[in-house]
C-alpha cells in the first residue's frame, strides 16, 4: 500500500487552521450575526477530517468539541458528542464526497450539519432545557455557505485535481 510522505508544513497547516477557528469562534459576535455565526470548530474539523483523515478524527473531534463546550458555556460533552457523529459520518462518506465539486459537496454536507446542529440542541434539551427557539438551526446554513466558499477557494488555490491532497 502507497502512502504518501509525511510532511512537516502538512501538521503546521492544521493546527493553524484549528487554532483560528478556535479563535473565531471567540469573536465578540452580537445579534444577527450571533446568530448566523459558522460553527467554524465542525468546519475546520470535518474539512480536516475530509482531507487528513490519517491525522484528525475522533480524538480530535472530542477535544475540540470539549473546548467548543468551555467557550460556549454549555453542558460538557454537548459539542463533543455531536462531533464525533459528524466526524463518523465524514469518514463514511469521505470517497463519496472527494468526487464531488464544492457545489455539490456544500449540499451534501447541509443534512451532516444539519444533524450535528440537532443532535446539540437534543443533547442541551435534555441536559438543561428547552431551547427557546428553532434560532439555534440557523448556523447550519452559514456553515454550509461558507464551505462552499473554503471548497471553491481551495479548488481554484490548488487545481481541480488535488482535492485530496489540502
Amino acid at each position: 500500500m502507497n502512502t504518501p510522505p509525511v510532511s512537516a508544513g502538512s501538521w503546521q497547516r492544521i493546527l493553524a487552521t484549528l487554532l483560528l477557528a478556535v479563535l473565531l469562534e471567540q469573536w465578540p459576535w452580537m445579534g444577527w450575526a450571533l446568530a448566523m455565526r459558522p460553527d467554524f470548530v465542525l468546519l475546520a474539523v470535518l474539512f480536516w477530517t475530509l482531507h487528513q483523515p490519517q491525522r484528525i478524527g475522533f480524538g480530535t473531534a472530542f477535544v475540540l468539541g470539549l473546548l467548543a463546550d468551555f467557550q460556549d458555556g454549555v453542558v460538557l460533552g454537548q459539542h463533543a458528542m455531536a462531533y464525533l457523529f459528524g466526524v463518523y459520518m465524514m469518514q463514511y462518506l469521505r470517497l463519496r464526497l472527494l468526487q464531488f465539486d464544492p457545489l455539490r459537496q456544500a449540499a451534501q454536507l447541509f443534512p451532516i450539519f444539519l444533524a450535528v446542529q440537532l443532535m446539540v440542541m437534543l443533547i442541551g434539551w435534555l441536559a438543561v432545557n428547552p431551547p427557546s427557539g428553532l434560532g439555534i438551526l440557523l448556523p447550519v446554513l452559514s456553515t454550509t455557505v461558507l464551505w462552499y466558499l473554503v471548497a471553491g477557494v481551495l479548488r481554484l488555490w490548488y487545481g481541480k485535481h488535488s482535492q485530496d491532497a489540502a
